[in-house]
Formats: structure tokens, C-alpha cells, sequence
């Protein structure tokens, strides 16, 4: 049975690099000694996490499929850098920061030869922002990809209309209204004051609760600290208990690697907006339709509860694709944990007809 990965695992390498004026920290997993690679793939993670929330994938796509895996923390986390302007952190950018990352490591087993840059083109995994960023790589770096996926994060076509401020968006969209709380000063600002904070804050986010006094029960005040309408209840964050889903060892390898940047780079994901609409003007005046179409095979894997990217956000988005599938797995948004073997089945079900031919690398 393979086992996830804990935070020193021997089965992963750390390195660090120099990607466009950044440094970056990512791992790298192998398949198992003497076999080769029959591909290559990124995974990238969301918010609050680090490249170690793919813990429990790294071990199944390197071991039973035998990929090469980068697993990159992000811009703004853990040992990679962390700039204060957010123009660094919109999709474009990272996209093009991540290209720059694969290409630094190696691509191996990148698909059949005798076509262009075949032999160049990996596959993409991403989870809540990093689902979105992996969507986005399909758009701006479609020569380079065999396939996509992304866990809970639906894909949003680049907006044809006028620009639309969070503040606007979340009155459609209420379950973004955290997103105007992390856009703003006040999270990070409390949090990097106190350093003690940082565990508390990843502890309410990732599903600890606090004990209700009978007038916040009688208030029916809810046990969590994070809701998707209003965001983190600072002013009860003092009193969160343990994560359910992570053991002592990763909530402490968490609050180490979140207390070396605070969340000011973090949630900068949450001020690219106007960023992102800016870039993809490109996409959208451009005369060449496929451009605005994502053709590299895709799948796209929601969880049943997830409150913030529900699945019925993705009825529509099929129409936006040449080759898409769907499915959906028990759990809330941190499904990678929660229903690890699960999303583990889904995913491989989607890449081994890729790696063994059944299914074209790219149509």
C-alpha cells in the first residue's frame, strides 16, 4: 500500500531555483529506481496550503504510474519568495513561472516523438487557486501540456464584458464573499502580528472547532471559524481546537513554513483581479477562436460538499472544452485529504489511458 508523504520523506527531494527573478522551493519525486518515467507532471496547490497538501497523491503518481512529480510551494508560500506586489502573483505570471520551473527540472517521458515539442509537454494538477492556475496553463501554455485536471475548482472563462470588482462579484457569487476579507488588510495584518496566530489560523481554516458558551449556542453560533459569506472569525481564533485533518507533525510543519512569509503573500492571490482581466484581453480579442477553448484532455473532479466551489459551479463550464470529463468524490473542499484514496482512484483513472496510449496526449 503506498503511504503519503510526511514532512521529511526520504521519497522526495527539495531544491530550490532561481525562476524568473524568484526563488522557488518545490520537490521532486521519482518513480521507483530503475524505471523509467513515462511522464512528467505539476501539481499545484491553493490557499491555505503548501505543495505538501499533495501529500497523499505524490506517492500513487510516482510509484504506480511512474511520473516524474514537481510539486512547487507557490508564490508567496513556504521557502519560495514572497513579493508584496500582487501584479507578480496573477495567473500569467505564475503560469509562465511554472513553464520556467518544469523546464529547470526536465521534462521526462513528455509523449510519443515525431511531433513538434512532444517530448516537451507534461501534465497539470491543481487544487483551489492552483486549480485555477492549471485551467490557465491549458489557455497560455497549451503547447506544452498532455493533459489537465484540477480538484474542486471549476473553470471560469476570461470574462468578455466590463471589469467586475470583487465587491460586485461576491453579490452574485456569495459563497466568494471570504475572498473580499482576504483581499483586504485585516487577516494579514492580525495574523503576522502574532506569530502564535499563524497555527490558529491554519487550524480554524483547516475544520477546528471552538467550544460554544451557552450564549453562543443560544446565539446558534456556529463551531467553525471559517464560513464562506463573511471568512475567519478573528475574534474567537484564540479558542480554536486541533485540525481533524492534519496529525500534530504536519500542523506544526504548516505553522513553521506559514511563519516565514505570514499571509501578506499569501493573500495577495486574493488582489489579482483586475491583473487577470487585464492579461486575458489577449485571450479574448484574439481572432483565433481556439484560443478561448481548452483542447488538451481534461477532468475536472468536484467535491460533494465543498461550500465554497460547490459542483454545480461546473454544469456550464463543458462547453469551453474539446475533450473534458467530470466527476465527483465524497468530501468537503479539502478532499485531498479527506477522501485521499478516492481522488487518488479518479485522477489515475484519468491519466493511465494518457500514459498507455489508449487516449491522445493532446487532440
Amino acid at each position: 500500500m503506498t503511504t503519503k508523504l510526511t514532512p521529511d520523506d526520504a521519497r522526495v527531494a527539495h531544491h530550490t531555483a532561481a525562476i524568473r527573478d524568484k526563488t522557488y522551493h518545490y520537490i521532486v519525486a521519482n518513480p521507483p529506481a530503475g524505471q523509467a518515467a513515462k511522464g512528467t507532471i505539476v501539481l499545484i496547490h491553493g490557499f491555505p496550503d503548501l505543495g505538501f497538501g499533495w501529500r497523499n497523491q505524490v506517492p500513487v503518481l510516482a510509484e504506480e504510474l511512474g511520473l516524474r512529480v514537481i510539486v512547487p510551494d507557490l508564490l508567496g508560500y513556504g521557502q519560495t519568495d514572497a513579493p508584496e506586489e500582487p501584479v507578480q502573483y496573477a495567473y500569467k505570471s505564475i503560469c509562465d513561472d511554472l513553464v520556467a520551473l518544469v523546464d529547470h527540472v526536465g521534462v521526462v517521458g513528455g509523449g510519443p516523438a515525431g511531433e513538434a515539442d512532444e517530448s516537451k509537454r507534461f501534465f497539470v494538477g491543481g487544487h483551489d487557486w492552483g486549480g485555477a492556475v492549471a485551467w490557465r496553463m491549458a489557455l497560455w501554455h497549451a503547447d506544452r501540456l498532455r493533459g489537465v485536471f484540477s480538484v474542486c475548482t471549476p473553470f471560469f472563462a476570461p470574462s468578455k464584458g466590463p471589469f467586475v470588482p470583487l465587491a460586485d462579484m461576491t453579490k452574485l457569487l456569495p459563497n466568494f464573499g471570504y475572498q473580499q476579507q482576504l483581499a483586504g488588510d485585516e487577516v494579514y495584518s492580525f495574523i503576522d502580528a502574532e506569530p502564535a496566530r499563524v497555527r490558529q489560523f491554519l487550524q480554524a481554516m483547516y475544520g477546528g472547532q471552538v467550544k460554544l458558551s451557552e450564549e453562543d449556542a443560544a446565539a446558534k453560533k456556529s463551531p467553525y471559524l471559517f464560513d464562506t459569506t463573511n471568512g475567519v472569525h478573528l475574534d474567537r481564533l484564540a479558542g480554536v481546537g486541533p485540525s481533524p485533518l492534519l496529525s500534530p507533525a504536519e500542523i506544526e510543519y504548516y505553522a513553521a513554513e506559514y511563519a516565514r512569509h505570514g499571509l501578506r503573500g499569501p493573500t495577495n492571490w486574493y488582489r489579482t483581479l483586475k491583473y487577470n482581466y487585464d492579461d486575458e484581453r489577449e485571450i479574448v480579442e484574439s481572432t483565433d477562436e481556439s484560443r478561448r477553448e481548452i483542447r488538451v484532455p481534461s477532468f475536472m473532479l468536484s467535491a460533494t460538499h465543498d461550500a465554497a466551489l460547490p459542483p454545480i459551479l461546473a454544469e456550464q463550464m463543458g462547453k469551453h472544452f474539446t475533450n473534458l470529463t467530470k466527476a465527483q468524490v465524497p468530501g468537503g473542499h479539502w478532499v485531498l485529504w479527506q477522501s485521499a484514496a478516492a481522488v487518488n482512484e479518479q485522477i489515475k483513472g484519468f491519466l493511465a489511458p494518457l500514459l498507455d496510449g489508449t487516449a491522445k496526449a493532446a487532440l
